[in-house]
């Protein structure tokens, strides 16, 4: 690779994007390109401290955490970042068929990380593995075993993706049988979906091609929460970087969006109904693009309806190199002072109401296919999710899973620990609830929904459900006073 090349290819990825074309020049001759055989390992967890810091050039680098696959990285994707501090890596590095890095000293290494585009970078990377760990306890917690990651990661083509999905819904049936927390089991979905989604997209960069400029794939909604059930949709976006002008940028990545998108949809992952997706070319943009496309969702009545707020609000990188995450985040935090904003949010979170009647009777549909059934989703965990985002946002936290926002609001604050509490236990019953039934309607050969008839629950079950929706409705009061000018 010339000069040239390792320049050009350098200054598509953070955080070198920011360095400048004579700083990237410098740099130039302190790096050294390295090609892999199959399966070596780069890096060894605890092991000898990594001497260069390394940006994978071809092919993918598997992180593993004490023989777990944790992470695939591909193209643009930095690792080795220990060199930093002289310790043993964190996690084990094998690159596999074909890779090719772009190992940088370890002087160099750390000059780069110090100055203020690599420091982002450090920020941001720190952040990325926490919510990673997160949910990866979440997964540990449930008890699930590698079998179902494993199966995803092996997968060559479309139709393994396929069968390696079908692994999903048993595995969430024996968590439930083992009384597993209904919001790990959440989680469990959650992850799972996030592989499939990585080894799709892995799949098609591999027929298409070196992407034309650094991305990042955006789960949105629920995925972005990682609160999935076996009824789920595709929410989700994508966000490029600097790119050469000549490239065809938006056909490259138009064509990765369809192909992902029809991959999971083939998994039993539907499409979304309103085209909340990448494949959508308004859900294609550059980083700069999204952050202008916020400021307007905050500051424009006409454009945050509750579709945007519901899912476009709740986002999270799955892969990629770019990030979005930070600019985002600044934005939201800095509408929390925006007070016509606040009350959308506050008339969002009320204006879909538990059923549940004067007397905490449950109310159910009477008319039409759903008749006697109530809908757990929307009139109960759609509602705690608004709550939360209002809360959360109000209390200028960038946290996205619902349970961890109540947390965070309480803990600043921001609302009273009752508050967290009755909402928090609402949620897990009702989740519980929804699981449940969605895994007893797929055991009997039935397409899963979030109707669940009231007749098929038990006296406890109902009591406790009851109780939910009674939480629910006197957090939505409360949050009603206050549009009325009364809290």
């Amino acid at each position: 690779m010339s000069s040239v090349d390792l320049v050009r290819f350098l200054e598509r990825h953070p955080p070198f994007m920011d360095l400048g074309e004579a700083g990237l020049a410098g740099l130039v001759s302190r790096i050294r390109v390295e090609d892999y055989p199959s399966d070596t390992v780069v890096l060894r967890q605890s092991g000898e401290p990594a001497q260069a810091l390394f940006v994978v050039r071809r092919g993918t680098v598997d992180l593993y955490d004490e023989g777990c696959l944790v992470e695939r990285l591909g193209v643009g994707d930095v690792f080795g970042l220990s060199v930093l501090s002289g310790l043993a890596p964190a996690l084990t590095a094998i690159a596999r068929a074909g890779s090719q890095c772009i190992a940088i000293d370890a002087h160099p290494a750390r000059e780069i990380l110090g100055t203020t585009p690599g420091l982002a970078f450090l920020a941001a990377s720190v952040t990325r593995w926490r919510e990673r760990d997160a949910a990866e306890r979440h997964v540990r917690r449930a008890g699930v075993d590698d079998a179902l990651v494993a199966s995803i990661a092996s997968a060559r083509d479309a139709a393994a993706l396929v069968d390696a999905a079908g692994l999903l819904a048993p595995t969430v049936r024996s968590l439930l049988d083992q009384g597993v927390d209904p919001i790990d089991i959440g989680h469990v979905v959650g992850v799972a979906i996030d592989h499939l989604t990585v080894r799709a997209i892995e799949l098609r960069i591999a027929e298409a091609g070196e992407t034309p400029a650094p991305f990042a794939w955006i789960a949105l909604g629920s995925a972005a929460r990682h609160e999935q059930a076996l009824l789920t949709d595709q929410d989700h976006a994508i966000a490029y970087g600097p790119h050469d002008e000549a490239a065809d940028v938006e056909s490259y990545f138009g064509g990765l969006a369809t192909a992902v998108t029809d991959t999971l949809a083939s998994c039993g992952i539907a499409r979304c109904r309103g085209n909340v997706m990448a494949e959508n070319p308004a859900w294609r943009r550059t980083v700069d693009d999204w952050r202008r496309a916020f400021v307007r969702y905050v500051a424009d009545p006409e454009l945050m309806g509750t579709r945007v707020s519901s899912i476009a609000f709740d986002y999270r990188r799955i892969v990629g190199a770019v990030d979005v995450e930070s600019v985002l985040d600044a934005v939201i935090r800095a509408s929390r002072s925006d007070r016509g904003f606040l009350r959308r949010l506050m008339r969002v979170a009320v204006e879909q109401r538990p059923p549940i009647g004067r007397f905490r009777e449950i109310v159910v549909e009477r008319r039409g296919a759903n008749r006697g059934s109530i809908d757990v989703k929307h009139g109960g965990i759609m509602i705690v999710t608004n709550l939360a985002r209002l809360f959360a946002i109000e209390a200028g936290i960038s946290e996205n899973r619902t349970i961890e926002r109540l947390r965070g609001a309480a803990a600043a604050g921001a609302i009273p620990e009752r508050t967290r509490d009755a909402l928090t236990e609402a949620f897990q019953v009702l989740w519980r609830v929804r699981l449940a039934h969605q895994a007893h309607q797929l055991e009997h050969g039935a397409p899963p929904d979030d109707f669940v008839p009231l007749a098929d629950l038990s006296v406890v079950t109902r009591r406790a459900l009851a109780g939910a929706f009674h939480a629910i409705a006197v957090e939505q009061r409360a949050v009603t006073g206050r549009l009325r000018g009364k809290g």
